[in-house]
């Protein structure tokens, strides 16, 4: 019989599983929990030159300056006021945490990638308003 193997394709084909795909729907946020919206001069994860960086930081008066470098590199040299939180210690998110999330922060490092790193961790934690030191203290020198 010419149309068995038909069949028998065809049953096959039915009693495979079938691979589940991801729903369509659209997935519509809770406005509870979504981030605030930053305001409209508010610039997040900006990355400055150094000279473009001193300006905003002069005319700032709410600016925080962030050192994410290690003691021993801090002990070398550090922009002025700046608070020393490093990247690398084990309590770095603990004290992250603690800063008041609405405020700007200039945010350096020794080169730029700690400090690059660290604004992501600022960003996803609620942070509003964040500028990084392109080449970070290397450069400013």
């Amino acid at each position: 019989m010419k149309s068995t193997p038909i069949l028998i394709l065809l049953a096959l084909a039915c009693c495979t599983p079938q691979k589940k795909e991801a729903p369509t729907e659209a997935v519509v946020a809770d406005t509870a929990t979504a981030p605030e919206p930053v305001a409209a001069n508010a610039t997040i994860d900006d990355v400055l030159e150094p000279e473009a960086f001193r300006e905003k930081l002069a005319t700032d008066p709410n600016a925080i300056v962030l050192d994410v470098r290690t003691p021993e590199e801090v002990a070398q040299g550090a922009l002025p006021n700046a608070v020393n939180i490093n990247f690398n210690a084990p309590d770095f998110q603990d004290k992250i945490a603690t800063l008041d999330k609405s405020k700007p922060y200039y945010v350096y490092c020794k080169a730029g990638g700690r400090s690059s790193k660290a604004i992501s961790y600022m960003k996803e934690n609620g942070f509003k308003e964040l500028h990084n030191l392109k080449g970070g203290y290397d450069a400013w020198k």
